[in-house]
């Protein structure tokens, strides 16, 4: 009997498998094979902002991002990872997480991991302290304070939007030169995006004056540069004396030459910060006081015509039922004399300054007030015609005086007419004008008082006659 050899089933199967592999092997053609590429790593080419503090928003651009925020991993300093609220390709927006430090940021996607630039975790900058609150253009001043940029070209400073040069920086202290054309506003550090601000004054400057001449009472434009809007804030003296500021922005002022105003420099203080005038205000002028000085020269025509001369009292803007018929509404004529104004000087004010007598006047009274256009006016006298008031040719020029409440015999602010200076003025002016001559002024019931039909309306002043006062003329022209 022959004897029979059987094989391990186990080394059949694996000598089977181990040739098949061998044959797919050598017979497979590399051109064929499949390897797989790198992915292209990310790169960080910048952050905006360097600076800022917790809870910001930082945008880092760069290249190569993943478009899921959740697949960029941003650290700040190495360890804290922000949220990446939006990302591109090329940018991610992430806020700085609660505990970041100042230190480079990093981004990783997949398994790589790229480090940007050192990232500044401070808060905005905060200026607390100056070298001084206000200064002039072209001074250095001093910027105390925090989180300042390290170096000078980190610091923005600005002169209410003007930008200043920037001579030193640390992150405490700031030196700058004040701009050309800074004013008076918010004075500005931006750090990085981040910006702290106070309030500067800047020195004000007066540019010119107009007029150059002028009285107490006068009204004179500044123009000049960092006034104050607000017109508490701007203090004007007249060589010492202090003057009513009427408006104020901050390149002109209006002010009120003082009473007690003398030739001198005109000032202005903003802030405590003051500018002086190199040139003077001149104070020039010459004061005329002339009563009326005879009895001819304050008069009335009533209104059918007939002229008084001779009465105890002025009715204005009053119906007068005495005579026969009623006097009425009646038209008033001063006459002043000797008044020594050289022709075409400036009136600078002018007013009449009445007596009232003893009968109260509360009514509501409007007398219009012109001149008699001539240059030396004729007098009244116990031969004048009738209509010798109104025949007279007025000025052009006329003031609307309504007339306060008169209490009984007084004379003051309520009794002095409005500023008649117009008038005067159109009267020296004239070519027959001439130092020493006579001025003639007419009164005549207007508005309200023009349809008085009563004699408990209107005011009542004293004449020449009455003895108890007269009627005054005040003229200032400048010299």
């Amino acid at each position: 009997m022959k004897k029979q050899y059987r094989f391990p089933k186990v080394s059949i199967v694996v000598t089977i498998m181990v040739t098949i592999l061998i044959g797919i092997i050598s017979c497979e053609d590399e051109d064929f094979r499949v390897i797989p590429e790198p992915e292209p790593a990310q790169t960080i080419t910048a952050i905006e902002p360097m600076l800022s503090d917790i809870g910001t928003t930082v945008v880092i651009n760069g290249t190569n991002f993943s478009r899921v925020p959740a697949n960029n991993k941003v650290s700040f300093n190495g360890g804290i990872l922000a949220i990446v609220s939006v990302a591109t390709d090329t940018t991610l927006t992430v806020t700085v997480p609660e505990g970041a430090t100042t230190g480079p940021i990093s981004v990783k996607k997949g398994q790589i991991n790229v480090e940007g630039p050192v990232f500044n975790v401070v808060g905005a900058p905060a200026i607390t302290d100056l070298s001084t609150t206000g200064a002039a253009v072209g001074e250095t001043i001093t910027i105390r304070g925090n989180n300042f940029g390290a170096t000078v070209t980190d610091n923005i400073v600005q002169f209410n939007g003007v930008t200043a040069e920037v001579t030193t920086a640390s992150s405490t202290e700031i030196t700058v030169i004040i701009p050309d054309g800074a004013t008076t506003g918010p004075l500005t550090v931006e750090v990085f995006g981040q910006v702290g601000s106070v309030t500067f004054t800047i020195t004000p400057t007066i540019i010119s004056f107009d007029p150059t001449v002028g009285i107490p009472g006068a009204v004179v434009t500044i123009i000049g540069t960092n006034f104050s809007p607000e017109v508490d804030k701007n203090r004007v003296s007249f060589n010492g004396s202090l003057a009513t500021v009427n408006s104020a922005t901050t390149t002109e002022l209006k002010v009120i030459v003082p009473a007690a105003a003398t030739t001198g420099p005109i000032a202005v203080e903003v802030e405590g910060l003051l500018a002086i005038t190199d040139t003077d205000f001149t104070i020039d002028s010459v004061s005329l006081i002339i009563p009326i000085n005879d009895g001819n020269d304050d008069v009335e025509e009533a209104a059918d015509g007939r002229m008084t001369l001779d009465s105890s009292d002025l009715e204005l803007g009053e119906f007068d039922t005495s005579g026969t018929p009623d006097l009425g509404l009646q038209k008033i004529g001063l006459r002043f004399n000797s008044i020594t104004i050289p022709a075409g000087v400036t009136i600078a004010s002018a007013s009449i300054q009445f007596v009232a007598d003893s009968t109260p006047g509360a009514d509501p009274t409007e007398m219009t007030i012109f001149g008699e256009n001539v240059g030396n006016a004729a007098a009244y006298d116990d031969i004048t015609p009738a209509n010798s008031v109104s025949g007279r040719v007025l000025t052009s020029a006329s003031e609307v005086w309504n007339i306060p409440e008169w209490t009984g015999s007084e004379t003051g602010p309520n009794q002095k007419t409005v500023d008649i200076s117009s008038i005067v003025q159109e009267i020296v002016n004239r070519g027959d004008w001439a130092d020493g001559n006579s001025m003639n002024f007419i009164l005549q019931a207007t508005g309200v008082s023009a349809g008085a039909t009563a004699n408990n309306v209107g005011r009542e002043a004293e004449t020449f006659e009455s003895g108890d006062g007269v009627c005054v003329l005040n003229i200032v022209y400048l010299n």
